[in-house]
């Protein structure tokens, strides 16, 4: 078979049509390129800042290793996208600075309070407030204030900009394991770190990457990512592969340019609300009374994080 370059069509279900989806990946195994990459990137920093802000900051003390390396497993990895933007956050958000991170990470990120002051005159002295400028308390948690509705009629984002939070140095380093049947060539390719030819179907069966372990609770992974396959296992294998997965990790991040598929609470897995950091239970959300999730496709919601037609949702395991 003659190597093919690229992704051949970029419309995925003209790709999915004419090859059927496991022939079309063998064919790109070592070309394929995600084009959603940059709202890739976008949600998977937000998500990590709120996992910082409300998790993250607790376990790991400025001090040291609280509880080793976050242990992430890059599930379908493709050409290793969630690979490349949750490292390219650790590197920033540990201040650890190239030519590429003078640049912020969305062009709404950038703030005044990097600009340095200009130079006060001789003589003179700053002024001391009253009182304290006022905070709003999300923005506090990570979040923006809640706007009212705009002229177009939709909210802004319920999150703040993407722009990575501030980390100790001593943060550890992020230990990221990928699997993938097809792409593993385009993986190591782009990252060039090994990518194990693991499917579906070897995960739901109990399989694990070489030279890993579950630590003493039974944690294999802290958090998986699955980005833009987890809507590509067949109705009837969704479960056993969700069950499974439940067993291993703490966390399940799905990222889509869509809302599928939605995970039953009986999977062993609960929807996370990432602003409220709770499960989702019975709550309702504001903007209609209904769901978060029944908004519309493209608006952020507490349950979905929405930046350039990328869509994350966050489960936590309710076996671990």
């Amino acid at each position: 078979m003659s190597g093919m370059h690229g992704n051949i069509s970029h419309a995925m279900r003209e790709n999915y049509a004419e090859f059927g989806v496991d022939e079309y990946y063998r064919k790109v195994s070592a070309s394929y390129r995600n084009p959603f990459f940059e709202g890739i990137k976008k949600v998977v920093w937000t998500l990590m800042n709120r996992w910082w802000e409300e998790e993250g900051r607790e376990l790991y003390t400025a001090s040291g290793e609280a509880h080793g390396g976050l242990r992430v497993l890059d599930m379908a990895a493709g050409s290793g996208e969630a690979t490349l933007v949750l490292l390219e956050w650790e590197r920033l958000a540990r201040g650890i600075t190239t030519a590429e991170s003078s640049t912020p990470a969305d062009p709404a990120s950038a703030s005044t309070s990097l600009i340095p002051p200009l130079p006060l005159p001789p003589g003179s002295t700053v002024p001391t407030p009253s009182r304290p400028a006022f905070v709003p308390p999300n923005a506090r948690r990570g979040l923006a204030p809640h706007p009212q509705s705009q002229s177009n009629g939709k909210r802004r984002g319920i999150f703040a900009n993407s722009a990575p939070h501030r980390v100790p140095r001593s943060f550890p380093p992020i230990q990221v394991t990928a699997t993938d049947p097809y792409t593993s060539p385009a993986y190591s390719d782009r990252t060039s770190r090994p990518c194990y030819p693991l499917s579906f179907n070897s995960l739901s069966a109990g399989e694990l990457p070489p030279n890993t372990q579950p630590d003493m609770e039974g944690v294999v992974w802290d958090m998986i990512f699955c980005s833009f396959a987890l809507h590509l296992v067949p109705p009837q294998e969704l479960f056993p592969l969700c069950y499974e997965l439940a067993t291993k990790a703490r966390w399940l991040a799905v990222i889509a340019p869509h809302k599928k598929p939605e995970l039953k609470e009986t999977w062993g897995w609960t929807r996370w609300d990432m602003a409220s950091w709770k499960p989702v239970g019975d709550k309702l959300y504001r903007g209609g009374g209904g769901r978060g999730d029944e908004q519309d496709d493209d608006e952020e919601t507490e349950l979905e994080i929405v930046r350039d037609k990328v869509k994350l949702r966050l489960y936590r395991s309710t076996i671990l």
